[in-house]
């Protein structure tokens, strides 16, 4: 019965919301951005789950099983299953889909070795992106080819494929993959790379407009944005990085957004303040033409990955634990629905 109570009370806030002629999916697209989550296999066999991904997305991304060590946990079997039924899902509600990550430093296959020399790496890395992105040409329209290769200073990230490949890994990558299907976008994703004048901010744009002058094919750059009410941040300085994207020609998705407030007795001070930073991004994705995707990191405080990771720290998604709409989610709606 709780159960049931719990459908109908979810239900009921998305009619109303629908009755008011307001909709998360549609208000994104009149604004030039697709708006979606990251979600689980799970969550398409959760009958309010589905209801709110097709009530608020029109692009999805799986959190997890689309990286190495999930997909292929060792060296013959490639788990397919899961990707399948996201692509089925997808197009049937006419939904895009984003890639979450060809290359990563965590979550990788036992069988990847940092000792491998320069020729076993690369074919490695060709044949992961091959196999992938021919099985989902023309289906999957872009990728996170590689996902955090910046230290919090701005120097490159010592993972295995810098290891065994070097530097250039990250091109190699972008020429193979559009090699492999030259109309899906490649994107570089990235986290605390959002603020003009932050170290790794201003290392990703220079390694991109390099990638750029150089004729290298990249469409886009990832900006994370798992934010923390605590924490200063600058709508000015993210503007500014926005804007010299802009001027290289690329796209920016706002590939994993989620806003920390602490959960003890200093909630209630916060939530004004997330209220605010969520309120400010769909505001820049509204006036900023280059940003083209705004992907919340879950559905639900239910599931976040926030909680565990960050102590003290949660209520970071638009939803509730209960999976019912919070107040923020309407402040959003109402910004994109002007």
């Amino acid at each position: 019965m709780k159960k049931l109570m719990t459908l109908l009370a979810v239900c009921l806030a998305t009619a109303c919301l629908c009755s008011c002629g307001k909709n998360f999916r549609a208000a994104s697209l009149k604004n030039g951005f697709r708006s979606g989550m990251a979600i689980t296999p799970g969550d398409l066999y959760d009958e309010t789950s589905k209801k709110i991904i097709k009530n608020d997305c029109n692009i999805l991304v799986y959190e997890n099983n689309m990286k190495c060590g999930v997909l292929r946990p060792n060296k013959k079997f490639w788990n397919w299953s899961d990707i399948d039924l996201l692509v089925k899902f997808a197009q049937e509600n006419k939904m895009a889909i984003k890639w979450h990550t060809l290359f990563w430093h965590q979550q990788n296959s036992p069988f990847l070795s940092s000792y491998w020399s320069r020729e076993e790496a690369v074919a490695e890395m060709d044949e992961h992106i091959t196999t992938i992105m021919t099985r989902y040409k023309g289906i999957i329209s872009e990728y996170d080819v590689v996902n955090e290769m910046f230290n919090d200073d701005g120097t490159m990230r010592e993972n295995i494929w810098y290891k065994t490949i070097g530097p250039d890994y990250i091109e190699h990558a972008l020429i193979k993959a559009h090699e492999v299907d030259p109309d899906a976008k490649l994107y570089l994703n990235e986290y605390t790379n959002e603020e003009m004048g932050h170290p790794k901010a201003d290392a990703m744009y220079n390694f991109v407009k390099d990638l750029k002058d150089r004729g290298v094919p990249i469409n886009g750059v990832g900006m994370q944005l798992h934010l923390d009410t605590t924490i200063p941040c600058s709508e000015d300085a993210i503007r500014a990085n926005l804007e010299r994207y802009n001027e290289l020609g690329l796209e920016i998705s706002f590939s994993e957004v989620d806003i920390r407030i602490p959960t003890g007795e200093k909630k209630e001070e916060n939530l004004p303040k997330q209220q605010e930073m969520y309120v400010m991004l769909y505001k820049l994705a509204k006036e900023m033409p280059n940003v083209k995707s705004v992907i919340t990191w879950g559905i639900s405080d239910k599931h976040s990955w926030v909680p565990a990771t960050f102590a003290g720290k949660g209520d970071a998604l638009l939803y509730d634990t209960k999976l019912q709409p919070k107040p923020v989610y309407t402040a959003v709606l109402n910004e994109i629905s002007k």
